[in-house]
């Protein structure tokens, strides 16, 4: 009876919408969120946080990719482009893009475990919208899968979207694979319970 209820609030919890990411980025030390000047967590569970922006340039480059968009579909896809090409491009500011993917296969400050990732993630969905390059989706709070649903000795963690229109929730989750790569973005009730690509 205990376990039950245990998993019943576990999946209700995953299963709220989190309407207020920012209060949970404030809690990492992330308050700088304007496209001109932003923070960037690596050295694993946000340790080191840097300050960061984008040139123009790139900015003109991230609105070609995001534009046009007809649906929430083709939104998620081009949502998934551009995370690894924000990471592409922060990386090279940073440090960070000789991150690979996954926890504890390289060590190091300039490597990110999924809370660097899912937080980044964050943030840079955060400067998509403040740009008013995302149309059908909205932001959510950072999600956490945890044993056995992880299927991994540890708990993992994701960055979040909502559909607008149907208020469907997707997990957009760029800790598979290493810096620059398109994110992966799948339903939150798929990838809680251990989704990982093939």
């Amino acid at each position: 009876m205990i376990r039950s209820l245990f998993l019943i609030l576990l999946l209700t919890s995953c299963a709220a919408p989190g309407n207020d990411y920012k209060i949970y980025l404030a809690k990492k030390g992330v308050t700088a969120l304007s496209p001109e000047n932003f923070e960037h967590c690596r050295g694993y569970g946000c340790r080191i946080v840097d300050q960061t922006s984008l040139s123009t340039a790139d900015w003109v480059d991230l609105g070609n990719l995001m534009t046009p968009v007809k649906d929430a579909a083709e939104e998620r896809q081009k949502i998934a482009e551009v995370i690894g090409v924000m990471e592409q491009k922060i990386g090279a500011y940073t440090g960070t893009k000789a991150d690979i993917a996954g926890t504890y296969v390289k060590l190091g400050d300039y490597q990110h475990d999924c809370v660097d990732e899912s937080i980044n993630t964050t943030i840079y969905l955060s400067l998509l919208k403040d740009k008013e390059l995302l149309h059908f989706h909205s932001i959510g709070t950072p999600s956490a899968r945890v044993p056995p649903f992880s299927r991994a000795l540890g708990p993992h963690q994701t960055a979040v979207i909502s559909e607008i229109k149907t208020g469907e929730r997707y997990a957009v989750d760029s800790w598979f694979h290493d810096n620059g790569h398109e994110a992966e973005i799948v339903s939150m009730k798929e990838w809680f319970f251990g989704w990982r690509p093939d």
